[in-house]
C-alpha cells in the first residue's frame, strides 16, 4: 500500500501515529516498518533487547517515518496505561494499536508451569485488554482502530503450545467485545498469521510439518502478512473481524 493511503495526514508533518508492541524484532518488527511505509510515525515497544528496538527505529527514520523507542514490561499491572501515556507525551496522539508482543514456549501439558501459563495470558489478552482501555480517549479522538495479532493456533489443537493457543482464542474473544464496546469511533480487528516466522525453537521438521498440512504448502510471506495488516488497519467499514492469513490453515 502506498505511503499516505493507511496513514491520513491532517496538515504536512502531522503524521497519524502507530504503538507496536512487541517491535524490537520478528513480526512486531516487520509490522512496524510496514506501519512506516504506509504513513505512519511509530511508537516502537520493546520489552528488553533496546539496540533491536533501536534498530527498528533506524528503520523507520530510513523510511521517511518518525519514531521513538518505549521500554515495558507488559506482565507488570501498571505497563499498559504507563506505555499509552508516555506515547502520547512524546507524540501528542495516538491513531492505531498493533498489539503483537506475544511469549512463545514449547512444553507438554505435564511441563507448563504456572509461569508459562500466566505469562502468556498477562502479555497477550490482558496486556491487549488494558492497552486498548488506556489508548480509547485518544484512539476515539482520532476515530482510530485497534489491531490484536492472533494466531492460527487460536482456533486448532496445538498440544504443545496450549497456553499460547488459549491465550490467542481469548485474544480473538477480545477482538469481538472490544469491537462493540467501542464502536462506533474505534474499529477493532486481528489478524490470525499462519507458519511466517517460526521461533527459532521449533525444530525445522515441525515447521516442515506443519507446513505440509497447509493447502498452499508453504510459509506464510512477510510482505502478504504485513499489507493485509495495514490493509485491514485502514479500512472504515470492518471491524470485529479475525482474518487469517495463514496460507489456508485454517481449513484444514
Amino acid at each position: 500500500m502506498a505511503k499516505g493511503t493507511a496513514g491520513r495526514r491532517d496538515a504536512p508533518g502531522r503524521a497519524p501515529v502507530a504503538l507496536v508492541t512487541g517491535a524490537a524484532h520478528r513480526l512486531g518488527r516487520e509490522l512496524a516498518l510496514g506501519f512506516g511505509r504506509a504513513g505512519f510515525d511509530v511508537a516502537v515497544h520493546f520489552r528488553a533487547r533496546p539496540e533491536d528496538a533501536d534498530e527498528t527505529a533506524r528503520s523507520l527514520r530510513l523510511a521517511g517515518a518518525k519514531a521513538a523507542t518505549f521500554r515495558a514490561d507488559l506482565t507488570r499491572v501498571d505497563a499498559p496505561g504507563l506505555l499509552v501515556r508516555r506515547v502520547l507525551s512524546v507524540f501528542g496522539r495516538l491513531d492505531l494499536l498493533v498489539h503483537a508482543a506475544s511469549p512463545w514456549v514449547t512444553r507438554g501439558v505435564a511441563e507448563v508451569t504456572l509461569e508459562d501459563w500466566e505469562g502468556a495470558f498477562r502479555v497477550g489478552p490482558r496486556a491487549a485488554f488494558f492497552l486498548a482501555q488506556a489508548a480509547t480517549p485518544a484512539l476515539r479522538a482520532r476515530k482510530g482502530a485497534i489491531l490484536l495479532i492472533s494466531d492460527v493456533a487460536a482456533t486448532k489443537a496445538w498440544p504443545r503450545h496450549v497456553p499460547h493457543a488459549a491465550a490467542k482464542a481469548a485474544l480473538d474473544s477480545l477482538v469481538r467485545n472490544l469491537a462493540v464496546a467501542l464502536g462506533p469511533e474505534i474499529r477493532v480487528n486481528g489478524i490470525a498469521p499462519g507458519i511466517v516466522l517460526p521461533p527459532a525453537q521449533l525444530p525445522d521438521e515441525e515447521v516442515a510439518r506443519l507446513v505440509a498440512k497447509t493447502p498452499l504448502r508453504r510459509r506464510v510471506d512477510v510482505a502478504d502478512l504485513v499489507s493485509m495488516a495495514v490493509a485491514v488497519a485502514a479500512n472504515r467499514s470492518m471491524t470485529g473481524q479475525v482474518v487469517a492469513v495463514d496460507a489456508g490453515r485454517s481449513c484444514v
